[in-house]
C-alpha cells in the first residue's frame, strides 16, 4: 500500500484526492546554494527596491551609497575567490609534476617499512635512539604476523642501522611484499618508551602515484608512503650515458 500525506490546511474528506508522499527517488536533494545570495540576485534585490519605493519617501541617498557599497564588495569577494580556487589549482598541478622528478632518487623518509622485491630488501631502515634503552626490533607481515625478531640490548644514545636480509626466523626468504619494523624499548628506569625512538628508511624511489584529493604518494619498492614523510633527497639518479 503507498503511504500518502495531506497538507494541513487540506485534511483528508470524502472526495479529497491525497498528495502522493516524497519517496527516496523524488524527495527533493539541493545543495543549500539556492539559499545563498549572488551578485546578480543582489542587483536585481537592489534595482526591484528602487522601482518599487515609495515617490514621497525615496530611499535615503546614504542608504543607497550603503547598500551599492556591499554589492561592490560581494562582487569583489566572488572574484577573489575564483581566482584563489583557480591558483590553487595550478599550483597544485605544479607540485605534482615536480614531484615526479623524485622518480630514481634516493630519499630519506621518516617511516617504518620494509620493502621485499625479487626476495631483495630494497629499503634500509635506521633507528635514532634518544636515550640509553634496551631494545628489541620485529619485522610483521601486512597481517601483523611476527617474521623476524633481534633482541638488541642496551643502546646508548645514537643512530643505528637496521639491515635485514629479508629471511623469517627460520632462515627462509620471505615473500615479496611490504613489512614493518617495530620497536620496543625500556629505559634505564623499567619504563617502556613512547618517545625517543624514530625510525627512518632510505630507498631509491619507483614511481609517484596521487590519491583520491591529488596529493602525492610515493613507492620504493613494494612499499609506499605520502610526501610529507620525506625528510631528506640524497642523490639524483644515474642516467646511461654516466653510468
Amino acid at each position: 500500500m503507498t503511504q500518502v500525506i495531506y497538507s494541513a490546511d487540506n485534511p483528508p474528506a470524502a472526495r479529497t484526492s491525497p498528495v502522493q508522499a516524497w519517496t527516496e527517488e523524488t524527495v527533493p536533494v539541493t545543495d543549500g546554494s539556492e539559499r545563498q545570495l549572488g551578485k546578480d540576485a543582489f542587483l536585481t534585490l537592489l534595482l526591484t527596491q528602487l522601482q518599487n519605493q515609495d515617490p514621497f519617501n525615496p530611499m535615503e541617498d546614504t542608504e543607497m551609497t550603503a547598500q551599492l557599497a556591499q554589492y561592490s564588495q560581494l562582487e569583489q569577494l566572488t572574484n577573489l575567490n575564483t581566482n584563489v580556487t583557480s591558483m590553487a589549482g595550478y599550483i597544485q598541478a605544479q607540485n605534482q609534476f615536480q614531484t615526479l622528478s623524485l622518480i630514481g632518487k634516493e630519499v630519506r623518509a621518516e617511516a617504518n617499512v620494509f620493502s621485499v622485491t625479487g626476495g631483495v630488501v630494497d629499503i634500509k631502515g635506521e633507528l635514532e635512539v634518544g636515550e640509553t634503552a634496551k631494545i628489541q626490533v620485529y619485522v610483521v607481515d601486512e597481517s601483523g604476523n611476527q617474521v623476524r625478531m633481534w633482541d638488541w640490548g642496551q643502546k646508548t644514545p645514537g643512530t643505528y642501522e637496521l639491515s635485514w636480509d629479508g629471511r623469517d626466523n627460520k632462515g627462509e626468504k620471505v615473500a615479496d611484499g611490504s613489512y614493518l619494523f617495530q620497536v620496543t624499548a625500556t629505559n634505564s628506569a623499567g619504563e617502556a618508551m613512547t618517545e625517543g625512538i624514530v625510525p627512518t628508511i632510505t630507498g631509491k624511489v619507483s614511481s609517484v602515484s596521487f590519491d583520491e584529493t591529488g596529493q602525492p604518494v610515493i613507492h620504493i619498492g613494494q612499499s609506499q608512503m605520502s610526501l610529507s614523510q620525506v625528510i631528506e633527497i640524497l642523490q639524483a639518479s644515474v642516467t646511461e650515458s654516466e653510468s
